[in-house]
């Protein structure tokens, strides 16, 4: 999806205030917590972006890589017979196995109103089962002398989702490849004035169900969300803060399962990094949605961080670059993830 052909340029810096996109497949069509509800043009103002997120996901319990290399089947895919097999042996165990890697590209439109009031408009494309970057992982892990994990036991490149729960399996060994659209989301914010130092907003989110359901693309149901976020400091450097929550719909599912309601918490700071740069980072908190279909790791909350840098450009665009990492994190987020961002202002 590109968008930067049509934009009009105006004269003037860019602001330097955009947040990333953040591309987590458990959360994809969960509507959790983003910056982008935040985003504030000018009034009369449009801001356009366009996030692409490679992301890598690898998390598992220790149950399917020891049944595997009991049965001598390194290198070769998991098979529903081992899942069998693993519950029967370990009746009151729950365990998962995640292994997905893909891309998201975020086309994010905002419009400024009059009295601090906002509104805008994410429109996901989401790609499960390339580029097979497996390997980033294991040469990073073994750069560093950390652990892999048991990557090698599998092969790469494979899109697989096991999660058994409370005395349920899900179970998907194909079907998750593909892209396609995901779930729309639409936000409004507006102000609520200015005390602890900090200019305070409330914002509303609701995410159409426009992503096939059954996929990682879509949950098939309305959400809607509350939000409440705060800013500290002027210009370049800012700090702001954020908490949300989010009513899932009780028809929408992720991959069949039904969803619990979320919660999420974010700081998110940008600062200068030299004369043309601005340095940003990111961190997160969110509630699992399958907190009650699960009690291992995987519904569990996680925590996941972004570092990157933004560059201004020709007139009020910008271009930004960012990595992401779960280290820290004991619930399912993915390993890594590399953002790349294409942003303006324009229309006063």
């Amino acid at each position: 999806m590109s968008l930067f052909a049509a934009v009009r340029i105006c004269s003037a810096q860019a602001d330097p205030w955009a947040s990333v996109t953040f591309a987590d497949p458990l959360r994809f069509s969960s509507l959790p917590i983003s910056g982008t509800e935040a985003i504030v043009p000018a009034a009369g103002e449009w801001e356009l972006s366009s996030t692409m997120s490679y992301f890598n996901v690898w998390q598992r319990s220790w149950h399917t890589a020891t049944i595997h290399k009991e049965f001598g089947l390194q290198g070769q895919p998991l098979q529903p017979w081992e899942i069998a097999l693993l519950a029967q042996r370990h009746p009151a165990d729950q365990f998962y196995h995640i292994d997905l890697e893909g891309w998201r590209d975020d086309v994010v439109i905002a419009r400024g109103f009059g009295g601090g009031v906002a509104a805008t408009l994410q429109i996901p494309w989401v790609g499960i089962g390339a580029p097979h970057w497996d390997d980033i992982a294991e040469r990073f892990h073994a750069t560093f002398g950390l652990g892999n994990m048991n990557r090698q036991v599998f092969p790469r490149g494979q899109s697989t989702v096991v999660v058994r729960g409370h005395g349920q399996i899900l179970e998907r060994f194909t079907g998750l490849p593909g892209s396609g659209l995901g779930d729309i989301r639409l936000s409004v914010t507006g102000p609520l004035g200015s005390w602890l130092g900090a200019e305070q907003r409330w914002a509303v989110a609701v995410e159409a169900p426009t992503g096939r359901p059954g996929t990682l693309r879509g949950s098939g149901g309305w959400d809607w969300g509350v939000r409440w976020f705060a800013t500290w400091g002027q210009g370049r450097t800012q700090v702001r803060a954020g908490l949300g929550y989010s009513v899932l719909a009780a028809s929408g599912s992720w991959l069949g399962v039904r969803r619990d309601n979320i919660w999420g918490a974010l700081v998110e700071v940008h600062t200068p990094l030299g004369r043309r740069l601005t340095f940003r980072a990111s961190a997160r908190c969110d509630s699992s949605p399958l907190a009650s279909f699960t009690s291992s790791d995987i519904g569990k909350v996680s925590s996941y961080w972004t570092v990157g840098v933004l560059r201004p450009v020709a007139g009020r665009s910008w271009i930004a670059f960012d990595l992401g990492e779960n280290y820290g994190s004991v619930a399912e987020v993915p390993d890594f993830s590399f953002h790349l961002q294409l942003g303006t202002r324009f229309g006063r």
